[in-house]
C-alpha cells in the first residue's frame, strides 16, 4: 500500500469515534510502515497497565527482520531456519513484494526501555496491540 492509499485509512480513524484506538498514533503507525514517509528515528512514550514502554518505532517489515535476526542468534538449527526464512523475506524485498498484509493490531519498536515502578529494562525489540496503550507521547521521560 502506497502512503497515499494509506492517507484515507488515516482520515477515517479520525472520523471514527467508537473505535478503540487513538488515531493519532495510528497515523504515526501508519507513517513508519511506508518507506517513502520520512519517519525515521520517532521516539515514543508508551502508557501500558501502568508501566511506560520507550523505544523508536519501527515498521512490521523492519521488526521482523531484527526479530528474526535475533532469534538466529539463540540456537545453530534456528539459526539454519531462521537465515532461509531471512534469506526468503530478503528476496521479497528486494523484488519489492510484500510477504502478506501488515497486522495492523500491533505497534512495533527497538532499542526499548520499559519500566515498572523502579524496576527499569532494555530491550532491543518490542511488539505489542496497540489497542492496549493507555496513553502516549513524543519522546524520552526525563532521567529523574
Amino acid at each position: 500500500m502506497s502512503w497515499r492509499d494509506a492517507v484515507p485509512l488515516a482520515l477515517r480513524m479520525l472520523l471514527q469515534k467508537d473505535s478503540r484506538v487513538d488515531p493519532h498514533l495510528e497515523i504515526l503507525r501508519l507513517g513508519v510502515e511506508h518507506e517513502d514517509v520520512a519517519a525515521r528515528d520517532i521516539t515514543v512514550t508508551l502508557v501500558l497497565d501502568g508501566a511506560l514502554v520507550t523505544g523508536t518505532v519501527i515498521s512490521t517489515d523492519t521488526w521482523e527482520r531484527l526479530y528474526l535476526r535475533q532469534l538466529g542468534d539463540q540456537d545453530d538449527t534456528l539459526r539454519r531456519v531462521v537465515r532461509d526464512a531471512v534469506g526468503h523475506l530478503d528476496s521479497a524485498a528486494d523484488t519489492g513484494r510484500r510477504r502478506r498484509e501488515i497486522d495492523q493490531r500491533f505497534l512495533h519498536l527497538r532499542d526499548v526501555t520499559h519500566q515498572a515502578g523502579r524496576t527499569r529494562h532494555t530491550l532491543a525489540l518490542w511488539r505489542g496491540p496497540i489497542a492496549a496503550v493507555g496513553g502516549w507521547s513524543l519522546g524520552r521521560p526525563d532521567k529523574d
